[in-house]
């Protein structure tokens, strides 16, 4: 059966914040010294309270998606930020092979303790799989990793583009997962073309696969954490991003990142997840569905939600 189910959504940490003044005092942390827009004042405690309701749903959305579509395995598409990584190591593509993978989702700068401790379930088998059919026949140089070893903060798990929305779409994590990273963050990443043609590879070799799937991809929009346009978000860049993904034009997306310039580079590089996604689901004649978008200077972040169904999704229920 291909994949009957694609999904895509910012991580940023205000999504696990729920009172405009946490959002205030995250904001005030991560924009710092760097002159902020002018519409960041416009984004008074009422509308803070807005994006707060308008994140719970958009989440929700994806959360009922995921749950309609019973999907059996869910593939995550995400990036790393020093956590897993460091500079002594840095892989451009990678698949996890561990049976169990674990990750904190304290907020940054608090305490962490037990109770924030997500713990998700690797299908090693189709992860051994995708990754030697990836190598071996799709011509793809993935790195993989059998031990959780975190190289960049040990403290931390898993990196939070894996685990902070896990509890938002499956509050359960009883569904098995493939852990499939991407550098989405650090210069010299794989080009958009390169993440479009594999999102497009992974839904070919699982056609066939019996089992009801869902990708996801973590990350974005727009957004430059604690760089020079740290607060500012490229609004106009994201509803381009998110236009073609609606109009089944993620191919246009290839584009991107094919030359240098600050809105490209930091945290604006995790595009390439949904990108990914994009391509496996439009390889399937998909077009994204455009949940909500926030442009939200608060969160630092262009905050986006989306997702793909396919002619299989009704039959898989």
């Amino acid at each position: 059966m291909p994949i009957v189910l694609g999904l895509a959504s910012s991580h940023a940490p205000s999504i696990d914040l729920f009172k405009a003044e946490e959002w205030e005092s995250r904001y005030q942390m991560r924009a710092r010294s760097t002159p902020q827009p002018p519409e960041a004042a416009k984004e008074t405690p009422e509308v803070l309270n807005d994006y707060i309701k308008r994140v719970g749903r958009s989440f929700g959305v994806l959360r009922d998606k995921l749950a309609e579509s019973g999907a059996e395995l869910l593939i995550i598409v995400g990036g790393d930020q020093n956590e897993m990584f460091d500079s002594s190591n840095k892989a451009c593509f990678m698949i996890y092979l561990g049976d169990t993978t674990w990750g904190h989702n304290a907020s940054p700068g608090q305490q962490s303790s037990e109770e924030d401790i997500v713990r998700l379930k690797v299908d090693v088998e189709t992860s051994q799989w995708l990754l030697n059919k990836l190598v071996t026949e799709e011509g793809f140089d993935v790195s993989f990793s059998s031990e959780q070893v975190n190289l960049g903060n040990p403290d931390r798990g898993l990196p939070h583009a894996f685990i902070r929305p896990s509890p938002w779409l499956m509050p359960n994590l009883d569904i098995p997962t493939v852990i499939l990273y991407e550098n989405t963050y650090d210069a010299p990443s794989p080009s958009a073309a390169r993440c479009y043609e594999l999102g497009r590879r992974i839904a070919r070799l699982l056609k066939d696969d019996p089992r009801r799937i869902a990708i996801y991809g973590s990350g974005g929009l727009s957004h430059d954490p604690g760089g020079p346009r740290s607060g500012w978000v490229d609004e106009p860049l994201d509803r381009w991003f998110l236009d073609q993904l609606a109009a089944g034009k993620g191919e246009a997306t290839k584009s991107m990142y094919a030359f240098d310039s600050l809105t490209m580079r930091g945290g604006t590089g995790e595009d390439r997840a949904w990108i990914t996604v994009a391509g496996a689901m439009e390889e399937l004649g998909s077009r994204a569905e455009v949940v909500d978008y926030l442009p939200a200077n608060h969160a630092v972040t262009g905050l986006g939600w989306a997702y793909w169904l396919t002619g299989a999704t009704a039959a898989a229920k």
